[in-house]
């Protein structure tokens, strides 16, 4: 990703804290890898997405699975409260896709549940 936040994304996957990333991603090239990494932010960054808008809650993300067998990926750990950096972290991830509805839609949210904003 080429946007501000690259370098402190931080995928919170549930029931994997201690594992090696290289467990789920077996005999893999370095590209095919990289190809399933970026899949993971690309979902982690949409069910953030979905629980921010309240298209969907934790619970029903912890429900489904993905094509890797993970269940919950999100751009912040589910026990914490949605913090203004984590919308502007998705808003920029949104805005570099250009799918700008998106953008107004998040902004929107954060300005009504930060009202200092």
């Amino acid at each position: 990703l080429s946007s501000p936040f690259s370098s402190l994304i931080k995928l919170k996957i549930n029931n994997m804290k201690d594992q090696n990333p290289d467990d789920f991603l077996p005999e893999m090239s370095e590209s095919e890898k990289y190809e399933v990494e970026q899949m993971m932010i690309d979902k982690a960054f949409d069910n953030s997405y979905l629980v921010l808008t309240n298209r969907a809650t934790i619970e029903e993300l912890l429900e489904r699975k993905s094509k890797y067998g993970m269940k919950g990926i999100m751009m912040f750990d589910p026990g914490d409260e949605p913090d203004e950096d984590l919308f502007d972290d998705v808003i920029y991830y949104y805005e570099d896709l250009e799918e700008y509805e998106r953008c107004a839609e998040l902004l929107k949210i954060k300005k009504k549940k930060f009202k200092n904003v």
